[in-house]
């Protein structure tokens, strides 16, 4: 079924802070073919921001960091999230787990 998203919290990995996301995009799309998703042009952006785990300061490991809300009515069937920037030069991202909030 398609459900609306309105926030995203992300929870910091066990170790390797350079590796936190900070900001990410999520993006929806209601097609029903592979293909169509695999091709990326289904997909409508919803939110590019913060992941809510703070720049500057490490926050605790396997924590959960402060929801992010944002204004959204669309329903979708299918979510991409992708991750546009990490703390620091690594050779990967890393989290523990990400909630998409919302409602059917």
């Amino acid at each position: 079924n398609a459900s609306v998203a309105t926030g995203l919290q992300f929870a910091t990995a066990n170790d390797f802070p350079e590796r936190d996301p900070l900001t990410v995009t999520l993006e929806g799309s209601n097609a029903t073919s592979l293909t169509t998703l695999n091709s990326g042009g289904s997909w409508t952006l919803i939110y590019n921001g913060s992941t809510g785990i703070d720049p500057v300061i490490i926050p605790p490991r396997s924590t959960y960091m402060v929801q992010q809300n944002f204004s959204n009515t669309a329903a979708y069937r299918n979510y991409r999230l992708l991750i546009t920037s990490k703390r620091n030069i690594s050779n990967s991202v890393q989290y523990a787990e990400v909630r998409i909030m919302g409602y059917i």
